[in-house]
């Protein structure tokens, strides 16, 4: 039983963080033409672009992505909840995932692990790199972009080349998450 509902947390994580991948993409106005745009794209299209003639972006945010996103969350929690026999029946739960707090819990931490992973992939793939184009680091320079340049306008890089904005902004990541988890925690107890 725990392995089922392992397996549908990652599953589901997993799809949520490609949604917001794409958020991401079209915030950072990424190159769409690089080969991991295109497979997020690919993967994201049949869904989005339906709902986009109902939910409208605005202005740069996919919005139908993030109802997308809720709606993988609430229905994570609802079928979990029902594999473990929760106490809670199912309709109340349902309304209370729907638009209560979990959702939007999940979605902050799902955020939190794929900037985490986000970060990591460009520290990694700029050492891999070596100075040279390669289309990972090059996706992942993009994507974090929006959130290192205000960053690196108050930090400036160390002897002109070694920039440490990335690592400072990962281990305030990682803080942010493990406070998330204690949080969370307090809150179940």
């Amino acid at each position: 039983m725990n392995l089922v509902v392992t397996l549908i947390e990652h599953l589901t994580n997993l799809i949520c963080m490609i949604f917001m991948v794409r958020i991401l993409l079209q915030l950072a106005q990424a190159d769409f033409n690089n080969p991991i745009s295109q497979i997020v794209h690919k993967f994201t299209h049949p869904i989005i672009n339906p709902l986009r003639s109902i939910i409208p972006d605005f202005g740069k945010f996919n919005s139908a992505s993030l109802v997308v996103i809720l709606i993988i969350l609430a229905l994570k929690l609802f079928i979990i909840s029902t594999i473990i026999k929760s106490a809670i029946t199912g309709k109340v739960l349902l309304v209370g995932v729907l638009i209560g707090f979990p959702s939007f819990a999940g979605l902050l931490m799902n955020l939190v692990t794929l900037l985490t992973i986000l970060f990591i992939g460009l520290m990694v793939t700029s050492f891999i790199a070596g100075g040279q184009y390669n289309p990972a680091l090059m996706f992942f320079h993009q994507v974090t972009r929006p959130l290192l340049t205000p960053l690196q306008k108050i930090i400036p890089t160390i002897g002109g080349a070694i920039d440490i904005t990335p690592m400072i902004l990962l281990l305030g990541l990682i803080y942010l998450q493990n406070y998330l988890v204690k949080f969370g925690l307090q809150l179940v107890q």
